[in-house]
């Protein structure tokens, strides 16, 4: 399970919490405080005391990550499919993207897939490192220079031995697109299952694999179409793919977008930040991973954050989300990041069960678990109440979560106790059927 703590930073093992499991049901997740004894979404409760006999009109969901496995027998019908498009080296439909017929990948080139990549702080320090190995003071710094020379500062500060070798430009070598210019936007391929392609597999079915077909598990969604667009590579991503693949979601129709990655240093923040308010302009919502490292990130930031570089504006159609476990013993994931000001809510992130390329299914943890555990309820609320707006599903979701009013153990603090409001903004966990019931009283009085 080595591999799966590099991976985008946002999974941790999950053999070392297999004590937070019930034994009894894999998809705890889904499960009930009141009847199940562990600290679910009450998704099942809400499909079978508030949604018989409705019905729902489907949603779009994009999972931005490192590719989906579009095969798989648990989610192959429930893919999002471009009816404006064909397979193949033709832009039928005119947007700028040939053959994208279920989504696109940014890191993909005319002859192969990024799959390897350096660390965001690698690519930094050597990229400056020049200019500023010998700086001590930042007085010394040009005002221009000045967030370049604080990245690079940073950047150090990260650097372990086994990075001292300037890394290899693996994404250059195959995308050759013009990385500083965001107007250059037309490459990659429509190729989605580049690895590692386990991670949105694994996201994608939390979020929608088909429910109550006797495969695997179901996913939270029932009426949901999953696209898949491909900007994250075995390393960190870069945010001119980030910012182009939330714009790539928007402009295809997704109404919900997953965000399961993040890294400590945004070079490029302004990109991926135009696009969150593009994002927001169109009235598309998205759900944010708060990232594995134990932090606090109201002090040390997790990009993409909500957070807008001018003013401290904080993104209204984005929701930042930290992992929860599934007994009051270990409530609060060990690895989570959190934040009052940056988490808004908490969700199950710990052993979620779920689908993995070639019909496997597999327990992972982290806040990438977490995060399309949200992304889910937003879809059952949008699929059941269309009307609402991502800013109404995002204040429903925060204002119903399950508040707990027990000390929790902040991460990494050795064992310290603290009140969940001092990790997130609503001291809660997400709760779909608190969600729906206020998503029902709202479209009425709209």
């Amino acid at each position: 399970m080595k591999r799966l703590t590099m991976v985008l930073g946002l999974l941790v093992p999950v053999l070392s919490f297999a004590q937070q499991q019930p034994q009894k049901n894999q998809n705890w997740h889904l499960l009930s405080k009141d009847t199940d004894k562990v600290y679910g979404t009450n998704v099942i409760k809400a499909y079978n005391e508030l949604l018989k006999g409705k019905i729902p009109k489907t949603v779009v969901v994009a999972v931005l990550d490192g590719g989906i496995d579009t095969l798989h027998e648990d989610l192959s019908a429930n893919l999002w499919r471009n009816a404006k498009e064909l397979p193949g080296d033709k832009d039928v439909d005119g947007n700028g993207y040939k053959g994208d017929t279920q989504g696109w990948n940014f890191i993909g080139g005319p002859t192969g897939q990024v799959t390897k990549e350096s660390t965001e702080y690698q690519r930094i320090y050597f990229k400056y490192k020049d200019q500023f190995a010998n700086v001590t003071d930042e007085t010394q710094v040009k005002k221009k220079d000045l967030q370049n020379y604080k990245w690079w500062i940073l950047s150090k500060s990260l650097l372990k031995k086994a990075d001292t070798i300037a890394p290899v430009d693996y994404r250059g070598q195959q995308v050759k697109d013009d990385y500083t210019d965001i107007k250059d936007r037309f490459y990659g391929n429509a190729n989605l299952m580049g690895d590692p392609y386990f991670h949105g597999t694994h996201v994608g079915g939390i979020i929608g694999a088909v429910r109550n077909n006797g495969k695997g598990m179901d996913g939270i969604a029932d009426a949901v179409k999953l696209m898949g667009v491909r900007v994250v590579p075995n390393g960190d991503e870069h945010d001119k793919d980030v910012a182009l693949g939330i714009r790539y979601a928007v402009d295809n129709g997704a109404q919900i977008i997953n965000m399961s990655f993040g890294k400590r240093i945004s070079p490029d923040r302004k990109m991926v930040e135009d696009a969150i308010r593009y994002a927001e302009k169109k009235g598309v919502l998205l759900v944010n991973a708060a990232g594995n490292e134990g932090m606090d990130i109201d002090t040390y930031p997790h990009y993409p954050t909500p957070f807008f570089m001018k003013g401290g504006k904080k993104a209204a159609n984005m929701i930042t989300v930290g992992a929860s476990g599934s007994t009051e013993a270990g409530l609060i994931a060990p690895f989570t990041n959190y934040g009052k000001q940056t988490v808004d809510v908490f969700a199950p992130g710990v052993g979620i069960y779920a689908t993995m390329p070639e019909n496997k299914y597999s327990p992972l943890s982290g806040t990438s678990m977490a995060t399309p555990v949200v992304a889910g309820i937003a879809a059952l609320i949008k699929s059941y109440y269309p009307g609402l707006t991502a800013k109404q599903i995002k204040y429903i979701i925060e204002q119903t979560v399950t508040k707990i009013d027990i000390p929790v153990t902040k991460p990494k603090s050795g064992g310290q106790k603290v009140a969940m409001t001092e990790l997130c903004k609503t001291g809660g966990i997400v709760n779909a059927y608190n969600a729906l019931v206020m998503a029902d009283n709202m479209s009425k009085k709209n």
